[in-house]
């Protein structure tokens, strides 16, 4: 082994504890410090939000977000879980780049990218129960599988596709 490989495993595993590090002091803190809800009631007219937002009715967890009845409250969901998805979706390729140092095939990566992925967000969840006006919610954990596969894919394909031109 030469120093060049430790370096890198280092790095490598270096980002993914700041990934997760990162993760649950998001999740520590409280919701009215997350909330995006005062920058969109200065920016964006109700009426201007009901006239771009296609109509949505989405039930999620016990609440319901419409288009119609509240809209920036809509556009704030989609954002919270759009950052679910990419910020646990930064956690996938984090943990596959760690076991790629480790030379192990790609199934393997995989599976084992999405069980970190899973057991991140369970103990996400797990933290959010003890944070001031955060609700767990177990959908949140599909919303994170869903998040770190598709970057997974995305990176996968991306990996292939260079390999490919690079021929």
């Amino acid at each position: 082994m030469t120093y060049k490989p430790i370096w890198s495993r280092f790095v490598a595993l270096a980002l993914l504890g700041a990934v997760v590090a990162a993760i649950f002091a998001l999740s520590s803190q409280p919701f009215k410090a997350q909330t995006i809800q005062p920058f969109l009631q200065k920016n964006l007219s109700v009426q201007t939000a009901e006239r771009v937002l296609p109509h949505l009715d989405i039930r999620y967890d016990g609440h319901e977000y419409r288009s119609d009845a509240n809209p920036l409250g809509l556009i704030e969901f989609l954002f919270r879980k759009g950052a679910h998805m990419f910020v646990y979706g930064v956690l996938a390729a984090a943990a596959a780049l760690a076991l790629r140092m480790y030379r192990l095939p790609l199934p393997a990566v995989a599976g084992l990218s999405l069980a970190a992925v899973f057991l991140v967000a369970m103990l996400d969840e797990w933290n959010q129960r003890y944070s001031q006006d955060r609700t767990p919610a177990f959908q949140d954990v599909l919303v994170d599988l869903t998040g770190g596969a598709i970057s997974l894919l995305l990176c996968y394909g991306i990996s292939r596709l260079y390999r490919r031109l690079r021929r």
